[in-house]
């Protein structure tokens, strides 16, 4: 029995009629032109939309009903992409913020989705410090760590952290020497010139503790897992203090060695370096 096509009624050949859609070779070619105009179309309106959202500063409620019509990859791509032109100048103000924080809510997207602890957290404690003089306080649930804050200790910062230390090893000997057997007389030999040699020895990192890293208005502290070593580093002691991208090196008052604070998150590393250098320029 012969086939058509459903937009044109032509006759179809004997392969076409088999595909399910029943289109012939010309309106096939037509629905994907149609379908890439659209997605082109679509994709136009949303860049629009962000670059009015740019231009004046808010979003409205309209734009976010069209938004919601997207994929979740489109929303979070129109965020990254306000977020990209709002920190161009390295910073961002109240205003952005609270766009940023609107956008996220009203188009139900996580932190996760918006990065917010890499992207977000460390612009809002840049913020305070510029604008307010001061750090932002923490709040911790109470199953995130077991931690006891001081009477009038703000917290204003909290990650996992393993704690490495320098630790002198032995690695063994080196230039020993059996010497040279002399003869004497028979049954009676002499050793010359034999030493067991040096004793070769290195500083390494060892693990020491594993905790949670915290920053207060007080001090560096380290509030150890079970089983592990508390270190609780009040920041006048504080020499200095060198940040890399995957953990914090405190030297303290009254100890020759450092402590290395390694944590994975290297935004969270940031935020620490942030805290560090607020408090102890605050501190002299």
């Amino acid at each position: 029995m012969a086939k058509f096509c459903i937009r044109c009624n032509k006759k179809l050949s004997l392969f076409e009629g088999l595909k399910p859609d029943l289109l012939c070779k010309e309106c096939m070619v037509k629905v994907a032109e149609e379908i890439k105009e659209k997605q082109r179309l679509r994709d136009e309106k949303r860049i629009e939309i962000n670059n009015e959202i740019i231009k004046s500063n808010k979003i409205l409620n309209e734009q976010i009903k069209i938004l919601k019509e997207y994929s979740k990859s489109d929303i979070i791509d129109s965020f990254n992409f306000i977020y990209r032109h709002f920190i161009e100048d390295k910073e961002l103000n109240e205003k952005e913020f609270e766009l940023l924080d609107k956008f996220a809510n009203e188009l139900n997207l996580s932190k996760e989705d918006i990065s917010f602890n890499e992207n977000i957290r460390p612009y809002i404690f840049v913020y305070n410090i510029k604008e307010k003089n001061q750090l932002p306080e923490t709040k911790l649930q109470n199953d995130e760590f077991n931690i006891i804050i001081k009477k009038g200790e703000i917290l204003h910062h909290a990650d996992s952290a393993i704690l490495k230390e320098l630790k002198t090893v032995s690695l063994g000997y080196s230039g020993g020497s059996r010497g040279v057997s002399i003869r004497i007389m028979k049954g009676v030999n002499y050793r010359v010139g034999g030493h067991r040699g040096q004793i070769i020895k290195e500083d390494v990192w060892k693990e020491t503790s594993r905790g949670a890293l915290l920053i207060t208005n007080q001090r560096l502290l380290l509030s150890p897992f079970a089983g592990n070593k508390p270190v609780s580093i009040p920041l006048n002691k504080i020499l200095s203090y060198q940040v890399y991208e995957n953990g914090i090196e405190v030297y303290k008052e009254g100890r020759e060695k450092s402590f290395l604070f390694q944590i994975n998150d290297s935004s969270s590393v940031e935020i620490f370096g942030i805290c560090l250098g607020f408090l102890l320029r605050g501190s002299d």
